[in-house]
C-alpha cells in the first residue's frame, strides 16, 4: 500500500481554494486505496495558521473537516531520532531545511512514506525521500526533475 504524508503546502492550497484539479488527485489517490496521512508535526503548522488567521475559529472547523480524511500517526522517538540524523547531516552538506521540514521528512523517511508537497524546493534536498507535488502531477517526481526544481 502506497503512504502519502501530505505537507502544510498541499493542504494549505486544499484549504485555501478546493481547488478541483488537486481535490481530484486526492478523490483519485483515496479510490487508489492509498493511505493518506498528516503528521502531527503538519497539524502544528496547521493550527498555528488557523489561530493567527482574521477567523480563527471558521479556520479551525475547516481544518477538522479536512483531517478526518486522514490517519494521524504519532510521532514516536525513531521519528525524532530520524530526523535530528536527518538535520545533522543537512547541516554537514551545508543544504540545511526549515526545522519543521526535516521532522516531517525524517518521520517519512523512518516509515516509507511518500511526501505529497509543494515546497520540492526544501524536500528535493532529502535523499531517498519520495515525493509528490500535484501542482505537476499526480506521480512521483524522478530525481532529474527534483535536482532541477532544487537548481531552480
Amino acid at each position: 500500500m502506497v503512504s502519502l504524508s501530505l505537507d502544510t503546502s498541499e493542504l494549505v492550497h486544499l484549504l485555501r481554494s478546493p481547488h478541483r484539479t488537486t481535490q481530484a488527485v486526492l478523490d483519485q489517490a483515496i479510490l487508489n486505496g492509498f493511505e493518506l496521512i498528516v503528521s502531527p508535526v503538519v497539524r502544528h503548522e496547521l493550527v498555528s495558521g488557523a489561530l493567527l488567521s482574521a477567523s480563527p475559529e471558521r479556520r479551525l472547523a475547516q481544518l477538522e473537516e479536512l483531517l478526518v480524511q486522514f490517519t494521524e500517526p504519532d510521532f514516536t522517538p525513531d521519528d525524532a531520532s530520524a530526523s535530528g540524523r536527518l538535520r545533522a547531516s543537512l547541516l554537514k552538506q551545508g543544504t540545511p531545511i526549515g526545522d519543521i521540514d526535516v521532522l516531517i521528512a525524517g518521520q517519512a523517511l523512518t516509515r516509507g512514506w511518500t511526501v505529497a508537497t509543494r515546497n520540492v524546493r526544501h524536500f528535493g534536498r532529502v535523499q531517498g525521500l519520495s515525493l509528490i507535488d500535484w501542482s505537476v502531477r499526480a506521480e512521483v517526481l524522478s530525481a532529474e526533475e527534483i535536482a532541477a526544481r532544487i537548481s531552480d
